[in-house]
């Protein structure tokens, strides 16, 4: 698996390949890694600097589908029953009333997301367990199996379900069943909740070569290598449109169907979908797999443009037959790959206002970052921000028109269990890039590139000895403290 060819012998022409990537810079996709195959080998494979082959990406979402097939193996084994009741599955997890419609929620309609209530954003709720909170009391329930709607907390009762049943954690439990046959997710995890449980909805961590050995697996219907490790009339099913799962009426690259923790989409094709544009989209009927990471949390038309621009310029004109190979395209693929470096903010290196603003301590009204004052320095191609919050003294550098990588100065974020305040001084990885848009506008974009992915955008406007600042975050549960907006004045 994984043999390099050349997009000519995937019947795709590499001037098709070239034109999807420039696709993705030109419209500004924050994009990590790009995996491009047929059948089994790879005739394209691209990654943004400081990102390589090797790193453990957080999946987000397409955790769900791996829970997904967990279940398809506990049913296989005759443990579980798809059509069984969830809560007699957790008697221990709810008190002697469940609420309304709760009693009769299926484990299949829970892998099909048409449960009987939305799921609960858990980080806000003391209660470290979720299953318990799942079924905790309270109203604006609905008969299941009726409305498709996101459920992202049912996903993370059926990982329970999995440790619960098979008596493993998540992941050795499909590292015992699939992983081990297929020789990828050697250096994988799945992080964990605040209660020690796997963080199955969101939370494996991992390469792209092994999405991609597993999006290859489901493909082949459960079988590897001659050996079938999942069951295929599951497999069928769970990649298969089993619900109508539309909101609107109007189209979504990913309203094509739902079926088990798993999304359908244009071309016939099943994918993984997680957030910030995680993606694991299966073709069979053309024999086409792509794997695509990024952090595109906070661009809302990201999804359709990364979608829409795969189907209409690798999928639709990939042919069965190789094409003649194309020397010169080639070379400026490969010349393409070789440059690709993370995103960074583009504009004006430098503006007449910068002296006035250099050096000066802007005083800040109440606001909601409790940040109280701010400074900056600038030097050669660079800067410094610095502030001071409710931990203190604080410096944030950046680099003008690139990215600067460092740590990100807030304490206290999660890290190997979500939710869980650190105390020993860890911080997340970033880059941190800057530019000028007009002479009173300075921007600074961080992006959070650790086991957690958010970003932030901050823009600082300055008149006359004032200073605005707006803060919007894109993150799951981080940097809540840099949102709002900031109105400060010179000291002197």
């Amino acid at each position: 698996m994984f043999e390099p060819i050349s997009p000519e012998a995937a019947g795709v022409a590499s001037e098709k390949v070239f034109e999807f990537v420039s696709t993705l810079e030109r419209r500004g996709l924050n994009t990590h890694s790009l995996l491009l195959m047929k059948g089994d080998r790879v005739f394209g494979e691209f990654y943004w600097a400081p990102f390589d082959k090797d790193f453990c990406h957080r999946m987000y979402s397409e955790t769900k589908s791996y829970v997904s097939v967990a279940i398809g193996l506990l049913e296989e084994d005759g443990v579980l029953d798809l059509d069984g009741k969830i809560a007699a599955y957790f008697p221990e997890k709810y008190g002697a009333e469940l609420p309304e419609f709760m009693a009769d929620l299926t484990v299949r309609e829970m892998l099909t997301m048409t449960t009987c209530r939305p799921g609960n954003y858990w980080f806000s709720f003391d209660e470290p367990d979720r299953t318990k909170l799942y079924f905790r009391p309270g109203d604006g329930t609905r008969p299941s199996g009726t409305v498709w709607e996101y459920d992202s907390s049912g996903s993370q009762v059926l990982g329970a379900l999995v440790e619960k049943l098979s008596g493993m954690r998540l992941f050795d439990f499909l590292n015992s069943r699939i992983f081990t046959h297929l020789g990828t997710f050697k250096t994988a995890e799945i992080l964990k909740t605040k209660n020690e449980d796997s963080w199955a909805d969101s939370a494996l961590v991992c390469t792209t070569r092994d999405m991609a050995s597993f999006g290859r697996l489901l493909m082949n219907g459960g079988n590897h290598n001659g050996k079938q490790l999942i069951n295929s009339a599951y497999v069928a099913k769970a990649t298969g449109a089993v619900v109508d799962n539309r909101e609107n009426c109007h189209g979504n690259v990913f309203a094509h169907g739902y079926g088990y923790q798993i999304w359908r989409t244009e071309q016939n094709s099943f994918a993984f979908n997680g957030m910030g544009c995680q993606f694991t989209v299966c073709t069979p009927d053309k024999d086409l797999l792509m794997v695509i990471t990024g952090d595109n949390q906070g661009n809302a038309s990201a999804a359709s443009l990364i979608i829409g621009a795969y189907m209409d310029l690798i999928v639709s004109p990939a042919g069965k037959a190789p094409l003649a190979e194309n020397e010169a395209w080639k070379k400026k693929l490969d010349s393409l790959g070789e440059s690709l470096k993370l995103r960074a903010l583009c504009g004006m290196a430098d503006s007449p206002m910068r002296p006035q603003i250099e050096g000066r301590t802007y005083i800040c009204r109440e606001n909601h970052a409790g940040i109280t004052k701010f400074s900056f320095s600038f030097s050669g191609d660079g800067g410094v921000l610095r502030y001071t919050n409710a931990q203190g003294d604080k410096e944030l550098p950046f680099g003008i028109n690139k990215n600067l990588f460092g740590k990100f100065p807030q304490l206290g974020y999660a890290d190997g269990h979500g939710g869980v305040v650190t105390e020993n001084g860890f911080m997340y990885d970033d880059a941190v890039s800057a530019c000028w848009t007009q002479e009173n506008k300075l921007w600074i974009f961080v992006q959070i590139t650790d086991r957690y992915f958010g970003n932030c955008s901050m823009s600082f406007s300055f008149k006359d000895g004032w200073a605005v600042c707006r803060m919007q975050k894109t993150a799951e549960d981080f940097l809540n403290e840099y949102q709002g907006t900031i109105v400060a004045q010179t000291e002197n």
